[in-house]
């Protein structure tokens, strides 16, 4: 038997429980993970509307509604969902959109909160996909309960677009 076992299998076993602790604190999930919410006012046309953006991000996949409402009205405006995909790394996310979304229209044609989702090859996707990117490339900061979102939504290559660079409260 060779005499340099011993000494050998211990310091496996030591360095082996050292690292258990560590691969356990790569199961655990990101912290991006949760339903994140940002409001602002916008104007268009001389109109103040208040806007909501709704994220809901999981490990793998992810959702998007943003609410427009009239400033002052409980009526909504419009709805505009995306959903899709998640890839992630360390510190940075990509988003790939497998749906778009709109609200689903009460008898009278008003906006009702429920999306309605269309996937690649409907009527509504053609129509309006000219206006997303299919693969958004993201980093992502989360401090307490506030998640810092900047996404290349117009694939020009920064952040410095309108609605690109995002600070998100958890809800």
């Amino acid at each position: 038997m060779n005499r340099h076992f011993l000494p050998d299998l211990l310091l496996g076993l030591i360095v082996t429980a050292f690292f258990i602790p560590a691969c356990d604190k790569f199961k655990n999930d990101p912290q991006f993970i949760g339903t994140w919410q940002f409001s602002e006012q916008i104007t268009a046309d001389d109109i103040v509307y208040s806007t909501t953006r709704t994220l809901t991000l999981a490990r793998s996949s992810w959702e998007e509604t943003y609410v427009i409402k009239r400033q002052g009205s409980a009526d909504i405006s419009a709805i505009i969902g995306t959903r899709g995909k998640l890839g992630m790394s360390h510190t940075s996310l990509v988003f790939y959109l497998d749906e778009l979304g709109t609200c689903v229209q009460d008898e009278m044609d008003k906006c009702t909160e429920q999306v309605e989702w269309y996937g690649e090859g409907t009527a509504y996707w053609n129509l309006n996909i000219q206006y997303f990117e299919k693969a958004v490339p993201a980093e992502y900061e989360v401090k307490d309960n506030l998640l810092t979102l900047r996404r290349d939504l117009n694939n020009d290559g920064d952040y410095n677009d309108t609605g690109e660079n995002v600070t998100f409260q958890m809800i």
